[in-house]
Order: structure tokens, then C-alpha cells, then sequence
């Protein structure tokens, strides 16, 4: 990989390689869990025009990360969701620029002065990697699996 990562906003010609990201059931349900499994380019569209600032990482010229809010609210806060990373492309630094952008725009286009994301109990990595970004849990939700077992949403806060 070279150390040139850029940004841009999902096309349509994205949805396609985003929806190859989700190696597993649990994957997808990290990313989106109102998802089934394998991940559809219209599931994943359904999504994206439901929310907002939908963003790709681009390395080795191709699209290796994707986000976007599902709440974002001016002068208040916004709520990174959908988080995901090209599985040949995690723990090389890819998450956290894909974090650190989405922070940005939540800054300068709505002048959030709280940036949210959520995380399940099970996705352990996911949890001290946002902690270790600075994100702080404030409330914890019961959710329920599709087969009905129960799991912790742990909702987490960074506050500029």
C-alpha cells in the first residue's frame, strides 16, 4: 500500500466492491445490523440515501473504507455509522483516517460540537479502537440478534 490516502463521496459505481467487505454474518451485523447477509448493493443504497455524507477511502486507487452519519444535526452533534474497512486493508492505518475524516466533515460542515458512534459489545477491536481515538461510552442500549439473543449497543462520544 502506499501512504497516500484521499477521500471522496460513494458512487454508485462503489456499492458493488463496499458490499464485498463483510467477510462474515457478524461482519455485516457490525456494519449494519438491519442488513442480511451477504450485503446487496441494494441494501447498501437503501442505506445511503437514508443518511448522510456517505465517504470512501481511496488507496491503491481503489475504494478501501466507507462511513457515513445517520444523524447530523447543525451545532449540535453528528453519528458516524456503516463503518467499514476492505478486510486486506485493516490495521494499517485505513480506519483511522476514515474516522478522522468523517470527525472533519461532522466539524466543518455542520459545526458538531459532539461526534457519535456506536459499537456492539462482541466487536471487542472495534471498541478499543474508538477508545483509543478518544471516544468515550455514555449509554449502553439492549439490542436483540435475529435470533433473538440479546447484545449491548455501547454508544460512544468524542466531544470537541
Amino acid at each position: 500500500m502506499n501512504n497516500t490516502l484521499t477521500h471522496r463521496d460513494v458512487d454508485f459505481g462503489d456499492l458493488e466492491t463496499i458490499c464485498s467487505f463483510p467477510q462474515d454474518e457478524n461482519e455485516l451485523f457490525f456494519m449494519f445490523p438491519k442488513a442480511s447477509y451477504p450485503l446487496t448493493i441494494e441494501q447498501l443504497h437503501a442505506s445511503i440515501i437514508s443518511r448522510s455524507d456517505s465517504t470512501v477511502i481511496i488507496a491503491d486507487n481503489q475504494v478501501v473504507g466507507f462511513a457515513n452519519f445517520y444523524e447530523a444535526t447543525i451545532g449540535e452533534h453528528c453519528s458516524i455509522g456503516n463503518v467499514i474497512i476492505h478486510p486486506d486493508y485493516r490495521g494499517k492505518g485505513i480506519g483511522r483516517y476514515l474516522i478522522q475524516t468523517m470527525e472533519k466533515i461532522a466539524i466543518e460542515k455542520y459545526h458538531a460540537k459532539e461526534i457519535h458512534i456506536s459499537c456492539f459489545n462482541q466487536n471487542t477491536g472495534g471498541l478499543l479502537f474508538y477508545s483509543k481515538l478518544g471516544y468515550k461510552p455514555y449509554h449502553i442500549e439492549k439490542r436483540l440478534h435475529k435470533d433473538f439473543i440479546p447484545f449491548a449497543l455501547i454508544h460512544m462520544k468524542k466531544i470537541n
